[in-house]
């Protein structure tokens, strides 16, 4: 053991040497102050004799000893001071206790006796004996400087009788070696052929873990494993776990161990155990379901898809035949595709025939489509499961995992076992779109189905792709049917013509008949596509409404009519979508209500109002208002001279005439003949206080007033009303 192996390093600072270079000094717990530059020890001084100085200037530090001065650059003034506390404790601690005889005993110690290089320990006490002169010369060097004369006998003596002890054990060493000269290459020797025989012991045990497992004790009886059995298939999949997993490790093999005979002759055996237990699982397998499918064939009844559970047993070894043998496992694959394909296709056509019947019935309800479409989903998403699980479609072998390859073969085999499914549905939904609604129904449901409830799509089934595309046709037949409703509102409009009145368009009930199913229909699921219809059926209705003529019914009145019955269906649809609409079919309807009676009411009082027209233009031009009855054209007797003709009998008998030409035109359906009278009531007031009001302006005491007052007015248009 080396002296500064015994020693602790009390203190480490980083310096900078000359070069720039990065080193440490670690002052240690026997006194010594060591240099070094990364974990290399260059040297080393004695604090007890070196000098040692952290307060330089520049922020260096300096020791010196025998005349040789070195320094260091350390700009850290706290690491310096920590320096300089340690060397005095370390100097003081040396120089005050036994720490010398301590380090002198562990060198004397002998804990390597079970060395067994010679060589070495020779060497080793060599390097020891000079550390003690070192030790010893210190010794005297720092007895000197204390001024003890006897303790540096004493030392002198101490040393050397260790150092005689030290050389007499290094003769012994010696002379051990050159006795035994030769037989440290015989134990060399010895040694490497244990270490080889190890070896071989080690990849023999690594070569028969290999190819030699428990399971495949006997290869050559492995084909004739009873795969009937739970025992026997619990046999052959561990058979053909071991067998796979065997040969898979060829690949990683070193390439010495498979020059090796026997190996070679054990992996040719085994490719040949593979084959043979793949053909006996492909047999047996084959064999079962062909029998299932015949039992299938002739059965009438029975738990659907009882073959899945049947074949359930044999799930393990069908997955670990695709690694065993990939052709035996893809005419598997074809024999139940072609087998399983006929018998699904006779079950679709023969609940679809069973659901035109029902729809065909005239107390027909929309459950046949949801019944057929929810059992066709069940039969696809179990089998499915089935061969993504028996047929180990969800791994792709070749590519090592999963990914787009496993998912194509999943489409591919469920395309290939339902062949005409999609066909079948579509002409199923052919037959519902006979029912105005048919189309909307199957599309609700169906975007139940494949989008959920919450309008997000479902996972990734084969049914949800086929159900998408029914959908899509469902939709296109919607929007065919909507088309059609467009397309017959100009042929609506040509048929209110032949009546005598033309009242409310048929397509504005219809508007309500369509929005009233619709809502029952799309309850609870999705808007967008609804929302669309509305639009687009409601836009159509406004643009033929606004278009529409009548040969017996003024235009005004048309639009009246049918943009009220229109607002209200909206009104009471309350559907956001429609809002803009709602409001533009309100204010259409009061523009036709305001035209209407503007031009069928015109003037009761025809000649009074163009006189007052000519007053107004007077005062417009300058006039005063109280002078306007001086001028000989607007005088007093020529304002009632033309009073004297609308005697208030007169003016009943107009307004009489005035509420059967509107009877006339406003039908009965629509209801609004009240409404338009009272709107003629409020245009002939506001006439009539207009007119009083420039009476009473331009002829103020001259005792002239209307034929009929405000009261007169209400009570006309209230008898009128109430006798018709």
């Amino acid at each position: 053991m080396k002296l500064e192996e015994c020693a602790t390093v009390v203190c480490n600072t980083v310096v900078t040497g000359s070069g720039g270079r990065a080193q440490r000094l670690a002052v240690e717990s026997s006194g010594t102050l060591a240099l070094y530059e990364g974990s290399v020890r260059l040297r080393s001084w004695p604090l007890h004799i070196a000098r040692l100085r952290s307060d330089l200037p520049n922020c260096e530090i300096s020791i010196e000893m025998g005349g040789e001065t070195v320094k260091w650059a350390c700009p850290d003034e706290t690491s310096r001071a920590h320096l300089n506390r340690a060397a005095v404790a370390a100097t003081s601690s040396t120089s005050n206790n036994s720490l010398s005889e301590t380090e002198l005993a562990s060198l004397l110690e002998d804990a390597e006796i079970e060395e067994g290089d010679a060589e070495r320990r020779v060497k080793r006490l060599a390097e020891k004996l000079a550390r003690l002169d070192a030790l010893n010369v210190g010794g005297m060097l720092a007895a000197a400087t204390e001024g003890g004369g006897a303790r540096l006998a004493a030392r002198l003596e101490e040393g050397s009788a260790l150092g005689a002890s030290l050389s007499a054990r290094a003769g012994r060493l010696e002379a051990l070696a050159r006795a035994g000269g030769g037989a440290l290459p015989a134990r060399w020797a010895g040694g490497r052929a244990d270490d080889g025989a190890r070896a071989l012991r080690a990849e023999l045990a690594h070569i028969a873990a290999w190819l030699d497992a428990p399971a495949l004790a006997d290869l050559d009886r492995l084909p004739e494993i009873p795969l009937a059995t739970a025992e026997g298939r619990a046999r052959a999949s561990a058979a053909a776990d071991a067998l796979i997993d065997a040969l898979e490790a060829e690949r990683t093999a070193p390439a010495a161990r498979l020059r090796l005979a026997a190996v070679r002759e054990r992996l040719r055996r085994l490719r040949r155990a593979r084959e043979q237990l793949a053909a006996a699982v492909a047999r047996h397998l084959n064999n079962a379901l062909i029998h299932l499918a015949n039992e299938a064939q002739t059965a009438s009844g029975g738990p659907p898809r009882r073959h899945h559970a049947e074949l359930a047993p044999y799930a393990p070894l069908a997955r670990r035949l695709r690694e065993m043998d990939e052709r035996a496992h893809e005419a598997l694959l074809r024999v139940y595709v072609s087998t399983w394909s006929k018998l699904y296709e006779r079950e679709t056509a023969a609940a679809c025939a069973v659901a035109r019947e029902r729809l065909d019935r005239p107390d027909r309800v929309d459950a046949p489509l949801a019944d057929v479409l929810t059992a066709v989903e069940t039969s696809c998403d179990a089998e499915q499961d089935f061969c993504t699980r028996f047929f180990a479609l969800d791994v792709d072998r070749k590519d090592g995992g999963e990914g787009e390859k496993s998912e194509a073969a999943v489409r591919r085999t469920m395309g290939e076992l339902f062949p005409a499914l999609e066909q079948q549905l579509l002409g199923l939904l052919a037959h519902v779109e006979r029912d105005p609604f048919g189309a909307m129904r199957a599309l609700a449901w169906l975007g139940r189905r494949v989008l959920g409830d919450g309008g997000e799509a479902a996972d990734g089934r084969w049914s949800r792709q086929v159900l998408a595309a029914v959908a899509v046709a469902a939709k296109r037949a919607a929007d065919r049917a909507l088309a059609e409703r467009l397309a017959a509102m100009p042929d609506a409009v040509k048929q209110a013509a032949k009546k005598p009145k033309c009242g409310i368009f048929g397509f504005i009930s219809e508007l309500e008949e369509v929005s009233g199913e619709c809502e029952r229909i799309f309850a609870g699921g999705r808007r967008a596509e609804l929302d669309r219809w509305y639009c687009a059926l409601v836009s159509g209705a406004m643009a033929a409404v606004e278009a529409a003529e009548h040969p017996r019914t003024p235009r005004d009145v048309v639009q009246l009519e049918n943009f009220h019955r229109l607002h209200a269906a909206l009104s009471a649809l309350r559907v956001p979508a429609l809002e803009p609409l709602r409001r533009e079919a309100k204010r259409r309807y009061a523009d036709a209500l305001r035209r209407y009676v503007t031009l069928s009411f015109g003037r009761p009082l025809d000649k009074v109002a163009a006189f007052f027209e000519g007053v107004a233009e007077a005062v417009a031009a300058g006039a005063r208002e109280d002078e306007v009855c001086f001028r000989a054209a607007f005088g007093k007797h020529e304002l009632r001279r033309l009073l004297a003709l609308y005697p208030p009998h007169e003016v009943r008998r107009s307004l009489h005439r005035l509420y059967r030409s509107v009877e006339k035109h406003l039908s009965e359906e629509a209801g609004l003949l009240q409404v338009v009278w009272r709107a003629m009531q409020e245009e002939f007031l506001a006439q009539h206080v207009a007119l009083q009001t420039r009476i009473a302006a331009c002829y103020p005491g001259a005792g002239l007033a209307l034929p009929l007052d405000t009261a007169d007015i209400l009570s006309a248009f209230s008898d009128i009303a109430r006798d018709h």
